[in-house]
């Protein structure tokens, strides 16, 4: 009995979370689930793309290079179309504003360390020239082949932008962050040189235009 009211709690509570009604965001989630081992996180090499159609558009894979740093390694479309530009290798806070990058160092940090889901509300402030743009990231940690917590399986959502103009975000603090620690004890974990590394050829599906770089 105890159980299910536990249970529905944190139902109503991460029904309070931002991206909880987006169906893109759910499902990448749910997949995510789907693929952890006991006290493992999943593992960079078993995300399959043709699992997640629907998000690749939408979805990315971060690697951490520095404390609360880390690089595109693959990017799907919606980012390009957002940045309106190629995110592959460029960090993280290219997403962002810098009023909201010491706290989405942090909040990516912790999904790194803790290890933890991360889900940050995030606004695109309005202009004379365009509508204010609201959206969700959502950062999964994965293990690399070494079992380390180095790689972020994420997706970006949006509503719809018909602007030609690029799109960067703030936090949006109507919103709540949804920060929720996976329990795990994990090693330390080595970080990379950040210098920059040599762009990976796109490998380029129909439609999509997802990059997959198998590092």
């Amino acid at each position: 009995m105890s159980k299910d009211i536990s249970d529905d709690l944190m139902q109503r509570r991460r029904g309070d979370m931002p991206g909880h009604n987006d169906l893109i965001l759910k499902n990448l989630e749910q997949y995510w689930q789907t693929l952890r081992h006991a006290q493992r996180l999943p593992a960079r090499n078993d995300v399959a793309p043709s699992q997640i159609d629907d998000a690749l558009p939408h979805a990315f894979i971060l690697q951490r290079v520095a404390p609360g740093t880390a690089r595109f390694r693959v990017a799907g479309q919606r980012l390009h179309d957002l940045l309106k530009m190629d995110a592959r290798g460029m960090p993280f806070s290219t997403v962002l504003l810098p009023e909201a990058r010491d706290q989405a160092q942090a909040l990516l940090e912790s999904a790194f360390s803790s290890p933890a889901i991360v889900s940050i509300p995030l606004i695109s402030p309005a202009t004379l020239l365009r509508p204010a743009l609201r959206g969700t990231v959502l950062l999964l940690p994965l293990r690399d082949s070494d079992d380390n917590t180095t790689r972020i399986l994420g997706a970006l959502v949006t509503d719809p932008d018909t602007t030609n103009r690029p799109r960067r975000f703030a936090i949006n603090t109507a919103e709540r962050i949804r920060h929720e620690r996976i329990g795990l004890r994990l090693a330390p974990t080595p970080l990379f040189p950040t210098q920059p590394s040599k762009r990976p050829d796109a490998v380029v599906r129909p439609a999509l235009r997802l990059v997959v770089n198998n590092g």
